[in-house]
């Protein structure tokens, strides 16, 4: 019986060996790789959801850009744009993250890059798309407002609403705009459009009295994108690799990508300081009216 016991518990260590050795001759290997043949590391940041805050992408730009391991950055974007001011503060975090620390950045978009996404692409160096992306969008609006006082009468319904000013219930669903509150609505829209306009332009080295062309709205393929110089390349990611392999870091180095993970959704939901700003899902879930008039009275959308 005890020799019996000793055989099970041989077999035991075997199995529980064999379990553990490919991780650990996987890692023994990819150390002696990197020693024999190092690797050069550029960091790499994915935005791929509507950007409604700047906290997370801000903290990953930050550690890669003080990691003196990374080399160079590349963003990988697959989004239709989000909140103005959080582009707007992503866009200008990486142009302060370069000019202080010297790193160069590569943007590729694969699908999608418009809008607040596409702000962000202009922060880099070298923008590559693919010949179906699409690309720009450069403008702002607001969201759509319901305004539904005639529907409320039809039921008798008469809501009251007592705010400091006429401005301050101009996203009032149960009223209906005055024409100063239009001029004001449209102000801020066009305002923003403006700052939006003005730093792709400098960017990208575009004339502004030639918006009509670029901006505007306008929605463009990559290769349409190209001939306007939006982006500086048509291709894939392994051509976005490629340009940061030669033009960059002349090396003919295999490149390791590094990431830094984001907080996930319960992580957020446990400790909402350390995720997004803004967390437009949390907010319409707990009150949609309320939420869609905080998200519409204190901030434009890019899309």
């Amino acid at each position: 019986m005890a020799k019996f016991q000793e055989y099970l518990k041989n077999i035991f260590w075997v199995l529980l060996i064999l379990q553990f050795a490919p991780s650990i001759f996987q890692s023994l290997s990819k150390q002696w790789s990197d020693h024999v043949e190092p690797k050069n590391k550029v960091g790499l940041v994915v935005i791929n959801t509507m950007i409604s805050g700047s906290t997370v992408l801000n903290k990953q730009f930050t550690k890669l850009f003080k990691d003196p391991e990374i080399k160079a950055i590349l963003i990988k974007i697959d989004s239709g744009g989000g909140a103005a001011g959080s582009s707007d503060a992503i866009f200008k975090e990486i142009l302060n993250l370069k000019q202080q620390y010297q790193k160069p950045v590569v943007a590729y978009a694969e699908n999608v890059c418009a809008s607040g996404a596409y702000q962000i692409a202009c922060a880099s160096d070298y923008i590559v798309a693919t010949g179906s992306a699409l690309m720009g969008s450069i403008g702002s609006r607001f969201p759509t407002i319901f305004k539904l006082k005639e529907l409320v009468q039809n039921y008798k319904i008469q809501p009251h609403t007592i705010a400091s000013s006429d401005y301050k219930g101009s996203l009032d669903p149960f009223t209906d705009f005055t024409d100063d509150q239009k001029k004001m609505l449209q102000s801020m829209v066009d305002d923003s459009n403006n700052q939006f306009v003005q730093a792709v332009a400098q960017q990208r080295h575009l004339n502004i009295a030639d918006k009509s062309n670029w901006a505007e709205g306008k929605v463009f393929t990559g290769n349409e994108a190209l001939r306007l110089k939006l982006i500086d390349e048509v291709g894939n990611q392994t051509t976005a690799l490629n340009f940061i392999k030669k033009q960059i870091l002349h090396a003919d180095r295999e490149i390791e990508l590094v990431r830094i993970p984001g907080p996930s959704r319960f992580q957020q939901w446990l400790h909402p300081q350390e995720g997004e700003d803004d967390d437009l899902e949390c907010r319409l879930a707990t009150s949609f009216w309320q939420g869609f008039l905080n998200v519409v009275q204190n901030q434009s959308i890019r899309f």
